[in-house]
């Protein structure tokens, strides 16, 4: 598969100094940690307009991963903000003002192929800027979920809550549910309830209510689930955070997912068997209605941050 048309941003892992390439031009050492151990921080967010929404928020979650992921240092974050910002102007300057997903990762460094963290050279930040495309374009497209049986990492082991490179989990969950014809993969945790897809947070709908998962399950504290959460509380939509039983989604009256790129989409069959009438439910269309008016007055909100040229 060819690499997107990208601009990416790579930082010197001695120097700190960094440079924009384009996105086949850009290589990283072959001793590097995120590359043996998964060893790395990321953050992915997209823009609007040439604004890239909430990303106070991203910068925000990574700081708290890099302590769980027991980071004792990170990339000065301004100079984060200014590859982030460079690197997408020169994207809009090559290839116009279009739509752009934005990925900040940060691996603890280059080393020797050990373990031992202390055996490594200082974190370095690496920034891919690449156009949106279908996402940003295409209609919403209603999912079909697999519940799968590879169940989601406990919290003791690898937290879900750290947003980290190490992704092997939910790369053999996306491989299962396609295998059985499925858009991505519901995880359970160790006991049987509903945690997450794949890469994006899950809600059901029960009586008028929204229903998602507590963060204290092991799923991730997704920016655009924060919010969902608000938004339904703007529309007077009640919503709890709880645990969710294989019967309990059986039984419910719509599914939808949110995630930063994808916003939010209902999800209308779970193991090849419709949610209720297999069709996007309203209490979905008005969620996702509400986000979208709450992301565009942000957006006029902060107008003047917009990157485009």
């Amino acid at each position: 598969m060819p690499i997107p048309r990208s601009i990416v941003a790579l930082q010197d892992p001695e120097t700190g100094e960094y440079q924009l390439l384009s996105g086949e031009k850009a290589q990283v050492s072959a001793f590097d940690r995120s590359f043996h151990f998964g060893d790395s921080l990321y953050e992915v967010a997209r823009s609007y307009d040439g604004i890239l929404f909430a990303f106070d928020e991203h910068i925000t979650r990574l700081q708290r991963s890099a302590s769980l992921a027991h980071f004792e240092e990170l990339p000065d974050l301004s100079q984060l903000s200014q590859m982030v910002h460079d690197a997408c102007h020169l994207f809009f300057e090559r290839y116009g003002n279009v739509e752009v997903y934005v990925r900040t990762t940060i691996s603890r460094g280059v080393g020797d192929v050990n373990i031992d963290r202390r055996s490594s050279g200082k974190p370095y930040a690496l920034v891919i800027v690449k156009d949106l495309g279908r996402v940003a374009t295409t209609p919403v497209q209603p999912q079909q979920w697999i519940v799968v049986q590879r169940r989601r990492n406990l919290v003791t082991a690898l937290d879900p809550a750290m947003k980290s490179g190490n992704y092997l989990n939910s790369v053999l969950a996306l491989a299962e549910a396609q295998s059985y014809g499925g858009d991505d993969a519901l995880m359970l945790d160790h006991r049987g309830y509903a945690t997450e897809g794949t890469t994006s947070n899950f809600f059901v709908v029960k009586h008028g209510e929204v229903w998602t998962a507590p963060l204290t399950i092991g799923i991730l504290a997704g920016v655009t689930r924060a919010q969902v959460l608000e938004t339904c509380r703007d529309l007077a939509i009640p919503v709890r955070e709880r645990l969710m039983s294989r019967y309990d989604l059986q039984h419910v009256d719509e599914m939808f997912l949110s995630s930063s790129t994808r916003e939010v989409q209902p999800i209308v069959a779970l193991d090849r068997k419709p949610v209720a009438d297999g069709l996007p439910g309203p209490i979905t269309q008005r969620v996702a209605a509400g986000l979208r008016d709450r992301i565009d007055a942000w957006c006029v909100a902060h107008a003047d941050a917009s990157l485009w040229l």
